[in-house]
């Protein structure tokens, strides 16, 4: 993909460990503070980009994404971070690039409405929500440029850290076996970029297997994957 040499990128993350390494390119920076959110403002590698740091979960992410767009205008907004596995393929510093997203916690029970389902304020619906195929194009060969094993497909997220077998199991067979990993922001951020018309992307890095073990490998693992996404989106600006 190409964008105009002016175009803004956004980056957001949810945690700070998520947009360190992004931060320390960033030259001529200046920073804007909306609420609660922090707004980092500047240029890497010759393109301008605004950074911020959502804070865990959809609503963090979706206040994040709608106050980008709202007061900066980006032309792109790329969430970065790391993630559960849920694909069995995938493993500890492995790179997920989402052609689509799913709430999975969105569950209307006794109304009968299909798991998932987005309902728009336009009376449109869907649940599976694409990504820019352009953006997840550029992102699938930033990371494969680097060596790193990388899986396209779906990336469910949802308020609950999945630590469960049994849930990561409930995922994938609500939502296909084209879910590759599980998180809490990246569904929330590609809801608001359908809502307002803005080309989103979003790159996972895996942190641990989404199992009983998740409590013991999350610590160890988040530096090491939240410096792959990072690498893989240095790559991915310079080349668009």
């Amino acid at each position: 993909m190409k964008l105009n040499e002016n175009d803004l990128i956004g980056i957001i993350g949810a945690m700070q460990s998520e947009i360190d390494k992004l931060l320390g390119l960033l030259s001529k920076r200046h920073d804007v503070v909306l609420g609660k959110h922090t707004f980092h403002i500047g240029i890497i590698d010759s393109h301008p980009v605004v950074i911020s740091r959502a804070g865990v979960g959809k609503v963090n992410a979706a206040v994040c994404a709608a106050s980008m767009i709202m007061k900066f205008s980006p032309a792109v907004i790329i969430n970065i971070g790391v993630a559960g596995a849920l694909d069995p393929v995938l493993t500890v510093g492995d790179v997920a690039v989402a052609d689509s997203a799913v709430e999975h916690d969105l569950d209307y029970g006794v109304l009968g409405d299909p798991r998932g389902s987005i309902f728009y304020p336009d009376a449109s619906n869907e649940i599976v929500m694409p990504t820019d195929k352009d953006v997840a194009d550029a992102l699938f060969a930033a990371a494969s440029s680097l060596g790193l094993h990388t899986l396209r497909g779906t990336i469910a997220s949802g308020d609950v850290f999945v630590s469960d077998p049994a849930k990561k199991a409930d995922i994938r067979a609500a939502f296909g076996d084209t879910v590759r990993v599980c998180e809490m922001e990246g569904a929330a951020i590609v809801h608001v970029c359908r809502l307002w018309n803005v080309r989103c992307g979003v790159l996972r890095s895996v942190s641990d297997s989404a199992d009983g073990n998740a409590e013991v490998d999350f610590p160890t693992f988040t530096r090491l994957a939240a410096e792959n996404a990072a690498n893989v989106l240095r790559i991915f600006i310079a080349s668009v």
